[in-house]
């Protein structure tokens, strides 16, 4: 089965400036900035999270003492 994807405007955009992209550092920097952005929009939703009460010191303490791994027995 093939899939087709379409490319809407602004990953066009993305790709057209990646063209300029010429060696590895250039690659490393934009990693770094794309790994920035991200945490910029991660750090914006826990902050919500936060403030609204869905989020707080209670329930994240609590994960210290959760075991989450899959049982395979």
């Amino acid at each position: 089965m093939e899939r087709k994807y379409k490319i809407n405007a602004a990953q066009y955009e993305i790709i057209n400036m990646l063209s300029c992209i010429n060696n590895e550092k250039d690659v490393k920097d934009l990693k770094d900035v794309i790994v920035q952005f991200l945490n910029s929009r991660l750090q914006n939703e826990i902050d919500k999270l936060w403030d609204n009460g869905t989020l707080n010191d209670d329930i994240v303490n609590g994960w210290k003492d959760e075991h989450m791994r899959t049982s395979y027995n």
